[in-house]
């Protein structure tokens, strides 16, 4: 089964190519109309001419005769098709070198990725639920999702806006991460500490800035040509409401960008800041995590669905905790260090300690680092 199925996401015409005359158009018009009148008639011109070798059928395709009407109609499609290209090499003028390039490469062949049928999808969830148990409220909500989209045959992949909101140290990002990794789509992240609010990491910043640049959803389209990505944003809730600019004024945080990112309808169309053209962003799955809704302006809250998680539990902790070990020990040593990591486990439960992934981590990485430590004879 097809994995990926061929889509448009960029909202202008772009042409396939920039260098193909209005001539050479003509000629490979009237090239594709004399192959299929051979077709049509087999091998005779349609003028009751037979063309017996090869080399007499490769000639009549370059330069044989073709009836009036079908040049006048060569003539007209040539002249449409060449007025198009110019007028989508117009919208694209103020776009020059690399990124002018992209956008080509871009509109000559994208994708969604990740096409899978009912069947299909249900496998991949349950892989994910198999490795991520504790989160089964968020495998569940994609597959509600999916469900709805397969019901007429295959469908790519596609999440609606989620927000995993949760305690720390539970895996929410690398559960997102997963998502992306067992459909085969594209992910990108977002640190919104790292970047000033997320405002122009996500969306991108106009020409004219020293930094301007397309912001990652656009870069990963256009990098992977595809129109369904996985974009993931961690800890949604300390996107400022505001952003300070290097000349002091005052700009809206990422939250008013993403609205009209994540909103369907303008999804469609949205213009991006840097390329100055619309994109459609409708296939784009986001999925963001929080430890609170503090602080989300309910607009935003409005256009996503919340996902409510909670800690592994204690049976959970210790499957965790053993394969854990499985993978960075030997076979030889794997009995001691999951006897450890159990007995680390019970101890911290007993007392009343709240065990994040994180500090399961970090337990069985110690444990490993003893068990594995050289011993002198």
């Amino acid at each position: 089964m097809n994995t990926t199925i061929p889509v448009r996401f960029i909202g202008v015409h772009l042409p396939t190519t920039l260098e193909e005359s209005e001539l050479q158009v003509r000629d490979r018009l009237a090239r594709s109309l004399r192959k299929r009148r051979i077709d049509h008639y087999g091998k005779s011109d349609g003028f009751g001419s037979f063309l017996g070798s090869e080399e007499e059928m490769d000639d009549w395709l370059e330069t044989g005769q073709i009836s009036g009407a079908d040049h006048c109609r060569v003539l007209n499609r040539a002249r449409r098709f060449f007025q198009a290209k110019m007028k989508a090499i117009n919208a694209i003028n103020h776009i020059k070198g690399d990124d002018r390039k992209a956008l080509i490469a871009a509109g000559r062949g994208s994708h969604s990725r990740g096409v899978v049928d009912r069947h299909g999808m249900e496998e991949r969830i349950a892989a994910l639920h198999s490795d991520f148990p504790w989160l089964a409220p968020a495998s569940t909500a994609v597959m509600q999702h999916m469900r709805g989209r397969t019901i007429d045959g295959s469908a790519p992949m596609h999440t609606p806006p989620l927000i995993l909101l949760g305690p720390p140290g539970i895996a929410k990002s690398s559960w997102a991460r997963a998502v992306a990794r067992i459909f085969g789509v594209a992910s990108a992240e977002v640190d919104i500490g790292a970047s000033q609010g997320a405002t122009f990491s996500i969306a991108g910043m106009e020409r004219g800035w020293s930094s301007a640049a397309p912001g990652r959803v656009v870069q990963t389209m256009l990098r992977e040509r595809t129109a369904n990505p996985v974009i993931i944003i961690d800890e949604i809730d300390k996107i400022p409401e505001q952003i300070a600019t290097s000349k002091g004024s005052m700009l809206p945080g990422a939250y008013e960008a993403l609205k009209s990112m994540l909103e369907p309808t303008s999804a469609r169309t949205w213009s991006c800041p840097f390329y100055q053209i619309p994109f459609d962003l409708s296939a784009v799955s986001w999925i963001m995590t929080s430890n609170s809704l503090d602080g989300i302006p309910a607009s935003f809250l409005d256009r996503c669905k919340v996902v409510r998680l909670g800690d592994p539990t204690p049976e959970q902790l210790m499957v965790i905790g053993r394969n854990m070990i499985s993978r960075r020990l030997p076979e030889s040593l794997r009995d001691a260090g999951q006897e450890a990591i159990e007995t680390g486990l019970r101890r911290w439960s007993s007392q009343g300690t709240r065990i994040s992934l994180r500090m399961l981590e970090r337990m069985a990485d110690s444990i490993s680092e003893i068990l594995n430590r050289p011993r002198l004879i």
